[in-house]
C-alpha cells in the first residue's frame, strides 16, 4: 500500500473494529516476531498531562545524550504525529511500511479467527514495530484509554508513570474515581519504579497499594519531591508563556501552572533514567520545547488548547487568567456531551469575554462547513490586542491548526 491507501487502510478497517484482548495483542506481538522485547520503556498512564510529561521527557532525554521514540495519541492534525523519533513525527514511508507489515500480519491471523485489532491497536503494533528498527535508548509509551486492559500494557517498563487521575472516559472505565484510578494503576509492575503526582486522597490510597502490591518502589513528587519551591522553582520561570528569562534570552511558550506537575513528574522519571540531571541541560531542554496543542500559538493571537474534560478545562481557565490580558474570543466544542454544559460555566468566568462561539461534535466529527464559518466569524475583524482561544477538543485544535496551515499556504502560492 502506498501511504495514502494505508491512512486509508487503518480507518476503514480497523476504525470500527472493539477492542482487543491482551492475550489478542500479546498473540500478535508473537507473529510480529515480538518487536518490543528488547526495548526500554517508559509507560505513562492518567486524565490528564500524558502527551506533556512525554514531550517534556523527550526534551531532557535528547539534552542528556538519549535516543527516544514515543507513541502518543491522539494527534491533531495528521496520523503521523502518534509516532516520534527522537521528537520528530515519523515519515510518510516509515509509516506506509509499517502498516503494511502489521496489515500482512493482522490479516493472516484474522483468517485464524483472531479479532481485527482496533485503529489504536494498530497504531500501537506499528509503532513497536518501528522502535524495534530503530533501537532507541527510551520509548516512550502512552495508554490510550484507562491502562490495566489497555493494549499497551503488554510492555515491562523501566519506569511506569501516572499522571492527574480524573473523571474521563466513565462510559468504559466506571462511574467512580476509584474504579477509573484502579484502571490506572493497572500499569504498574512488580518491582518497576512507579513516578505520580499528587492526586486525590483515594486515588492516591488505589496507587499506593497496587505499588504496595507489586513491591515497586512509589515517588510521588507532591511529596518527596523535587519540591517545587526548593528544586525545581528555577525552571517555573519556562512555565509562564508571558515570563522572560534575561539570564538565558530565551521564551518559552509552554503555560499552565499546572505543568509543573508534570515537569516535576518528568524530571524525577528522567533522573532514574539517567542517574544524574544537569541543570543547565534542563534550561536547554525547555527553552526549545514546543507541546502541540498545549496552549500553542498558531498564528498571531490565536492559540489552540485540547483541555477536554472538567479538570483540564479548570487549568485552562487559570491559565488564561495568569497569562492573558485584554479581550478574549472563545471557540468550543465539546468532547464529551455529559459535560457541556459544566465547561461552558468554567469558560464563561474568564474575564472580558468579548465573543463566546460553539460548534457541534457528533460522532468525533465536526462539520468542515459549520467550523470555518464560526472560526472565521472569530478570527476577521478583531482588535490588535483580542486573543483567540479555540479550546475543548483534538478535533477542534486539529481543524483550527489545518485551517492556519492551508491558509499560509495559499499566501505563498
Amino acid at each position: 500500500m502506498t501511504y495514502e491507501e494505508s491512512v486509508k487502510y487503518l480507518y476503514k478497517i480497523a476504525g470500527f473494529a472493539k477492542k482487543s484482548s491482551l492475550e489478542d495483542i500479546n498473540y500478535l506481538l508473537e507473529q510480529l516476531g515480538n518487536p518490543h522485547k528488547d526495548l526500554k520503556f517508559v509507560h505513562v498512564a492518567g486524565t490528564n498531562g500524558k502527551g506533556s510529561v512525554c514531550a517534556f521527557l523527550e526534551a531532557v532525554l535528547k539534552e542528556h545524550g538519549k535516543t527516544t521514540a514515543a507513541f502518543t495519541s491522539p494527534h491533531l492534525v495528521k496520523v503521523n504525529e502518534r509516532i516520534r523519533l527522537n521528537g520528530q513525527d515519523i515519515s510518510d514511508e516509515r509509516f506506509k511500511d509499517a502498516c503494511n507489515r502489521v496489515k500482512e500480519c493482522v490479516e493472516a491471523v484474522v483468517e485464524k479467527g483472531v479479532n481485527q485489532p482496533s485503529f489504536f491497536e494498530m497504531m500501537f503494533l506499528m509503532a513497536l514495530c518501528i522502535m524495534e528498527e530503530e533501537q532507541p535508548d527510551i520509548c516512550l509509551i502512552e495508554t490510550g484509554m484507562g491502562g490495566r486492559y489497555d493494549a499497551t500494557n503488554v510492555i515491562i517498563p523501566e519506569v511506569s508513570v501516572i499522571t492527574s487521575i480524573s473523571m474521563d472516559h466513565m462510559e468504559f472505565l466506571g462511574h467512580t474515581i476509584e474504579e477509573i484510578a484502579s484502571h490506572k494503576a493497572g500499569i504498574i509492575k512488580k518491582a518497576i519504579p512507579v513516578v505520580t503526582m499528587e492526586q486525590e486522597q483515594a486515588v492516591s490510597d488505589i496507587l499506593r497499594e497496587e505499588a504496595k502490591q507489586k513491591m515497586s518502589p512509589f515517588y510521588d513528587v507532591s511529596e518527596d519531591n523535587l519540591k517545587f519551591e526548593e528544586k525545581a522553582a528555577k525552571y517555573i520561570d519556562f512555565l509562564n508563556a508571558s515570563a522572560y528569562d534575561k539570564r538565558r534570552d530565551v521564551r518559552t511558550n509552554i503555560a499552565g501552572t499546572f505543568q509543573r506537575a508534570n515537569l516535576a513528574v518528568a524530571l524525577k522519571t528522567a533522573k532514574i533514567l539517567c542517574q544524574q540531571l544537569d541543570a543547565d541541560k534542563i534550561y536547554n531542554a525547555l527553552s526549545q520545547i514546543k507541546i502541540p496543542g498545549r496552549m500553542e500559538e498558531i498564528a498571531p493571537g490565536i492559540i489552540v488548547d485540547v483541555s477536554h474534560n472538567i479538570q483540564g478545562m479548570a487549568g485552562f481557565v487559570k491559565t488564561v487568567e495568569a497569562n492573558f490580558q485584554g479581550k478574549k474570543r472563545i471557540l468550543f466544542a465539546a468532547s464529551h456531551k455529559n459535560e457541556e454544559e459544566y465547561m461552558k460555566n468554567i469558560l464563561k468566568q474568564i474575564p472580558q469575554i468579548e465573543a463566546f462561539y460553539t460548534v457541534a461534535i457528533d460522532h468525533r466529527r465536526i462539520r468542515e462547513e459549520e467550523f470555518q464559518n464560526v472560526f472565521r466569524q472569530m478570527i476577521d475583524r478583531r482588535e490588535k490586542d483580542t486573543v483567540c482561544f479555540v479550546v475543548g477538543s483534538f478535533y477542534l485544535a486539529g481543524m483550527a491548526k489545518d485551517f492556519i496551515n492551508q491558509e499560509e499556504k495559499d499566501v505563498k502560492l
